[in-house]
């Protein structure tokens, strides 16, 4: 008999984060975090009406209304906040770069050194990945698989799934939803009343937490924690960080 399983997945390592994992304990989800270890304390903004996700050094004056901070914690902070066991980090390239074109040099610098970073910070040897962009070559695979990663994880926008199958034997997985789909709590509601099968289920949501400040229907911590509410309360639901999916 095959179990269900729920987990979470939050990129780039930002103050926000701090918050959902209020929300998480509050709720026992577990989770990951994919950080980058060249770039703690980087602060930029994201502009995000009319180009979700743009990266900013400064903010337009004239509209400010536009951005949210993408203020990455510290060392130091990020030590102090991911350090629970409700809480898995991950690798996100140490240098957040688009990996499409990415050299084996480059690749090892952005791959292998990301994972040393991680592991001698955290305390534990880091085995997951999420690609920055969803971008990645061949350069980048080989240097995942010599690391011993797990997983590596792709992203997904309005792409509402067939099923809640899982292949746990695949380096790559791709998220049932973002937190930001409009169908994330009509998909959630059908995890939650599909009966267990043969095979296990899996219901994997990621996203960004600085999102949850766009102040929209969706992009706000409210809809999280209805979320959050509603799968704290199923029955025979595990949660589970991405590592221990794959474990």
């Amino acid at each position: 008999m095959g179990e269900k399983f729920f987990t979470v997945s939050y990129d780039d390592g930002t103050e926000q984060d701090r918050r959902v994992i209020e929300l998480m304990e509050k709720y026992g989800i577990k989770g990951t975090f994919n950080i980058s270890s060249g770039i703690f304390g980087r602060r930029t903004y994201i502009k995000h009406a009319g180009n979700k996700g743009k990266t900013a050094y400064d903010i337009d004056k004239n509209h400010p209304e536009l951005y949210v901070n993408h203020f990455i914690l510290s060392k130091k902070e990020a030590l102090g906040l991911y350090s629970r066991p409700n809480i898995e980090v991950a690798s996100h390239g140490t240098h957040h770069l688009v990996q499409t074109h990415l050299s084996p040099e480059e690749a090892e610098e952005e791959i292998t050194n990301d994972f040393k970073n991680l592991s001698k910070l955290f305390g534990y040897k880091i085995v997951g990945h999420a690609f920055p962009k969803d971008t990645y070559n061949d350069n980048v695979i080989s240097a995942l698989r010599k690391n011993g990663a797990y997983y590596a994880r792709r992203v997904s926008h309005y792409e509402k799934p067939d099923s809640f199958s899982f292949n746990k034997n695949s380096l790559f997985i791709k998220p049932t939803c973002s937190q930001l789909d409009p169908f994330s709590e009509e998909l959630l509601q059908k995890f939650i009343d599909t009966p267990a099968g043969k095979e296990d289920m899996v219901f994997y949501m990621w996203g960004h937490s600085y999102e949850l400040d766009y102040k929209t229907e969706l992009g706000c911590y409210e809809h999280l924690e209805k979320l959050f509410n509603m799968v704290s309360k199923a029955n025979g639901i595990r949660f589970v960080t991405n590592r221990e999916l794959f474990s």
